[in-house]
């Protein structure tokens, strides 16, 4: 049964995101498998939680029910993951420490499903897709981290979510520049939930739903960008003409790609 006041937040980190949906008086069921992240949510959240507005879901999104190795990387505890290569190359201690697991299908049975969810658990979101694919009704707007290939996220390809969502039936998409979320301004009045005076930053996923601002797409023309972008770059040594071409390309595409971005797509169901 969809619930139209829940929203899931996968991957709560900090809790900046399970944040803003509880000032705009959603109901909220936040997975974080870090458990120090964790703790520190449940002091943050502490009257949300005793009010039953926001359950804390100190689990591993998987494919399976039980335990498996996570993985904490020093300085960057926002790259939890269940997958060791998520270091993306660079040179950083990594902890691992044994958590449980739930599955996205698990948990939507335990909860209902939600009007919005958002994904964004470090080379794991596609576990969330293929865990959809198994029930009957869908959130009507979801988001998920859309990764560029100077990632180097080995398990994640793109192009495979974003195929996952055209079958899951979300046929409108949009991305998302994270790195502009702090220029964003909330839509007053809202239009999602209440208004709620909220400043973004590096560590938000932003808008969602009717808040979001720019042009929705087909499935066509954001996989076409995607690969037109990131697959037909050069690897120009000139610097000064590959910074050229770089402005050139995020003019023509309207800042949607850029080489050095975190991007969420959005998508919804019309």
């Amino acid at each position: 049964m969809k619930k139209e006041n829940l929203i899931f937040d996968i991957g709560m980190h900090t809790g900046r995101d399970t944040e803003f949906y509880l000032k705009k008086g959603f109901n909220v069921i936040a997975v974080e498998a870090n458990p120090q992240l964790v703790e520190k949510g449940k002091l943050k959240f502490k009257s949300e939680i005793e009010k039953g507005q926001l359950i804390i879901i100190d689990q591993a999104i998987s494919d399976t029910i039980g335990t498996i190795d996570f993985f904490v990387f020093e300085g960057k505890d926002d790259w939890g993951t269940i997958y060791p290569e998520w270091n993306r190359s660079m040179d950083l201690n990594v902890k691992t420490i044994k958590v449980e697991t739930i599955t996205l299908e698990n948990l939507l049975e335990k909860n209902g499903t939600p009007y919005y969810m958002k994904i964004d658990i470090e080379g794991a979101d596609i576990l969330c897709l293929k865990s959809l694919l198994k029930t009957y009704e869908r959130p009507t707007y979801i988001s998920i981290e859309l990764l560029t290939p100077n990632n180097l996220a080995k398990k994640v390809d793109s192009l495979d979510i974003l195929c996952h969502l055209k079958v899951l039936g979300y046929n409108k998409f949009l991305v998302s520049d994270q790195s502009m979320n702090k220029f964003i301004k909330i839509p007053k009045p809202s239009l999602e939930g209440r208004y709620a005076d909220y400043c973004f930053d590096g560590s938000s996923s932003g808008l969602f739903g009717k808040e979001l601002k720019g042009p929705w797409f087909s499935l066509d023309k954001i996989a076409s960008e995607y690969l037109n972008y990131f697959y037909q770059r050069k690897n120009i040594k000139n610097k000064k003409l590959n910074f050229l071409m770089e402005k050139t390309k995020r003019i023509f595409y309207k800042k949607r790609f850029h080489s050095n971005g975190w991007f969420d797509v959005h998508a919804k169901i019309e």
